[in-house]
């Protein structure tokens, strides 16, 4: 035993050594660790090609390697391209009639800020988000239950996009809202993001306190929060360095679980943040009101709500209680025999009893609510008397878990003052919980699935990553390789979680953190031109990629880091560009001097997402349904068991109305994909996807000619156009215009009156839902 502790200790000064050492090691002259430079853009003599300072620098790396832009695209493919690229839908056919008509110079600008402006562009771009962060509606693993509040995040990020919320903000805000802006829905909801991957429901939960499990467990959920911050936002593998020190970057495994101590004290689950009547799964802090304890059950006790002003009541809701302490006596203390009155002056001298169960035993509700309709009496005092009280363990008392009263649809109970003729106060009974939306099982109100504050624990250093080897404790800390940058957070294990999370964030959003803001120019990039300028996005050491244009990507990252940090400011300095707008056809010396587009002197073709093809589909057969926002929408049977079941085999939603939503609003389900849009390389939420497949493969096709959901739209489609107009060329026309965006070619039109007097209009749509020219834009 004393050889094994002098052998740890020798270890963990080793570590500690090569930890403070850090800063001598040659890898801390990588590219992404050093300060951003400060460039200016190049002077190219006889340009007259680039709009934007963006165009100079690409067009000078064409020139270094002998190459020459591609032309600029026709208008009809520019409008589809920025049209998708910054809300994921088409453009209708007014919306390309108008664009291909105009005259206006700055037509195409007005597009760009209208698209900008759009409530579908925060649903495209926190699409892109939610993959990064590898979001989800269910835990995942073994038991793969469902987070019915998980969706409030997944808002918050669409509406973060949509107001542009400056992006240090908005990582302060995720990784810390409830600190950065505490008591607010936003602060809390925003949080989201740290628990958004997938959580063992099985190795939480069931396995007993204390066990080697157990804390095995925690190290792998502590492991996602901080591969989920690190990755996303810095771009960085900090989970490499778990079990040792990183292999190719200078980061060590002491700095990787000083990091896992930020997260120590976070545990996941739902979080109340407002009023409602929602029922989370939350375990609540009350158990509500308790009596007084009496010998005999013929006892009268009261406790009674003052409302603060006499206002209209429709109905009042007693919740009997359930307490932590009896767990299994569900209907505890509800009394046997009593009356429910209402007054304007406290003492009830004058009062009107509108609910009498004194004459006869009451059966006991269990945990089920008793409703009483009040009629819209108008009060300000409301009592509940018990003349009856309920058998406990030979003696008898009265208790309730919460008292609701609605009036217009509130709960004008809620935090209200109470008052009884005795009471128990203590622990997690009192007066003042019978109206704090609680009832020891769950948290009554608005719920989102969040960052829940527990108990500080202490992170150990492991040896080989081993939960049964600890070195020593550590304090929470960051990594020393950044350049300007202090490792140490200034705060310790003892103070507040919250406090832990805040250094962090705050140090990521640092203006002197370099992973930072090149991680950010570089995704957004990525999303417009198919590839980043560092073609791994989420791993910017010495295992990713060089990046292609570094001084564009460092006057990129300044300038976005200086001027307000907007998210839609970049967008439309990309959009802009003379180099966004090229042509995708290419020369053939572009071919032969750069075949994979390295340097960008042409546009990349690409193919739409899975998301993207489903909501066309949506758009084109009139179906699409805009409504914004709310829990998601399933497009499977669920039965909920020990293992619930998603059943996607059952396709009766697909072309259920309520379900032709986008498809950022579907229920994510982590243990089964959805298989139409898993087939078009939907993302996999179980983990983060920084870039998701492009293939094309023999299903696909089967997919988008067989799916019911395809066949069910396509009718419609159909449908839409034949109620246009009753003339064939017409209805074809209208095809075109809709699912393409230009008119039929003479012979296209042609070939499609054939076609439709051979077979029928409904499958003529179905061709043109499965064309390349719809599925691909240039």
């Amino acid at each position: 035993m004393i050889i094994t502790r002098i052998a740890l200790t020798v270890v963990a000064l080793s570590l500690t050594s090569r930890g403070l050492h850090a800063q001598t090691d040659a890898r801390m002259k990588h590219w992404s660790f050093q300060p951003i430079k400060s460039i200016n853009t190049p002077l190219i003599p006889g340009d007259n090609w680039s709009r934007t300072p963006i165009d100079r620098f690409i067009l000078e790396g064409m020139k270094t390697h002998h190459l020459t832009p591609a032309p600029i695209a026709d208008r009809r493919t520019l409008l589809r391209r920025v049209t998708y690229d910054l809300t994921g839908l088409p453009p209708s056919p007014t919306q390309m009639s108008q664009f291909l008509a105009g005259k206006n110079p700055k037509a195409y600008e007005k597009v760009v800020d209208r698209l900008l402006a759009s409530p579908q562009y925060g649903e495209q771009w926190g699409r892109h988000w939610l993959d990064v962060v590898h979001y989800g509606d269910t835990h995942g693993y073994d038991k793969d239950k469902r987070r019915p509040n998980a969706w409030r995040y997944r808002d918050y990020v669409i509406h973060a996009f949509n107001k542009d919320v400056p992006y240090s903000q908005f990582i302060r805000e995720q990784i810390a809202g409830d600190m950065v802006s505490p008591g607010t829905k936003d602060g809390v909801v925003a949080t989201g993001f740290v628990v958004a991957g997938p959580w063992d429901f099985v190795g939480e939960v069931e396995l007993a306190e204390g066990t080697v499990e157990k804390e095995k467990t925690r190290l792998l959920d502590r492991d996602d929060m901080v591969a989920n911050v690190m990755s996303t936002f810095n771009s960085v593998t900090i989970h490499c360095a778990r079990c040792h020190d990183h292999k190719f970057d200078p980061i060590s495994q002491r700095e990787y679980y000083r990091l896992q101590a930020v997260f120590a004290g976070v545990e996941r689950g739902d979080r109340i943040i407002g009023d409602g009547d929602e029922a989370s799964d939350t375990p609540s802090p009350s158990n509500g009101y308790h009596s007084g304890i009496e010998a005999q059950p013929d006892v009268t006790k009261w406790v009674q709500i003052d409302l603060g002003k006499s206002v209209t009541v429709e109905s009042l809701r007693l919740l009997p209680a359930r307490p932590t302490d009896f767990p299994d006596t569900p209907g505890f203390g509800f009394p046997v025999r009593f009356t429910i009155a209402v007054s304007d002056e406290p003492l009830f001298t004058s009062q009107t009893i509108v609910d009498d169960h004194s004459g006869a035993d009451f059966a006991n509700p269990k945990d089920k609510l008793y409703v009483v309709d009040l009629h819209g009496v108008k009060t300000r005092y409301i009592r509940v008397q018990a003349t009856r009280l309920w058998p406990r363990t030979n003696d008898y008392i009265f208790a309730l878990a919460e008292v609701q009263t609605y009036s217009g649809g509130t709960n004008v109970a809620r935090g209200n003052v109470v008052t009884a003729k005795d009471s128990i106060e203590q622990g997690r009974w009192s007066t003042k919980f019978l109206t704090d939306g609680c009832d020891s099982r769950h948290a009554f109100g608005i719920s989102s699935y969040a960052v829940v504050p527990r108990m500080s624990r202490t992170v150990q250093l492991l040896s080989r990553g081993d939960v049964e080897s600890p070195i020593a404790p550590v304090e929470p800390g960051s990594l020393s390789c950044v350049a300007g940058m202090d490792a140490n957070l200034a705060v310790k294990t003892s103070e507040p979680e919250g406090a832990r999370r805040l250094a962090l964030a705050n140090w990521i959003a640092d203006p002197k953190n370099s992973l930072t803001w090149r991680s950010i120019v570089n995704r957004v990039w990525q999303y417009h031109f198919g590839k980043g300028i560092v073609d791994t996005p989420n791993d910017f050491g010495r295992n990713g990629s060089a990046p292609t244009h570094p001084e564009l990507l460092d006057w990129m990252a300044n300038w976005f880091a200086s001027n307000g940090q907007s998210i839609k400011k970049l967008h439309k300095m990309i959009v802009m560009s003379s180099a966004y707008m090229q042509s995708s056809s290419p020369s053939t010396a572009s071919l032969k001097l750069d075949s994979d587009n390295k340097f960008l002197s042409r546009m990349n073709r690409r193919r739409l997402d899975a998301e993207e093809i489903r909501d066309s589909v949506l758009t084109v057969s009139g179906n699409m349904n805009l409504e914004a926002g709310g829990p998601g929408y399933d497009l499977f049977r669920f039965k909920d068991d020990h293992s619930p079941i998603y059943d996607f085999a059952d396709t009766s939603k697909m072309n259920d109305p309520k379900t032709f939503r986008r498809t950022i609003y579907r229920f994510i389900v982590r243990s089964v994909p959805n298989p139409f849009l898993d087939c078009l390389d939907g993302a996999d939420p179980n983990i983060n996807t920084p870039v998701r497949n492009t293939t094309m493969t023999a299903l696909q096709s089967l997919a988008l000619w067989n799916n019911p959901f395809m066949i069910g739209q396509e009718a419609a489609f159909a449908g839409r156009i034949r109620n246009q107009s009753p003339d064939v060329s017409r209805q074809i026309a209208c095809a075109y215009e809709r699912a393409l965006n230009r008119a039929p070619t003479s012979h296209e039109l042609e070939l499609a009156k054939a076609y439709i007097q051979k077979n029928n209009l409904e499958s003529f749509c179905r061709i043109l839902l499965n064309t390349s020219e719809f599925v691909f834009i240039d």
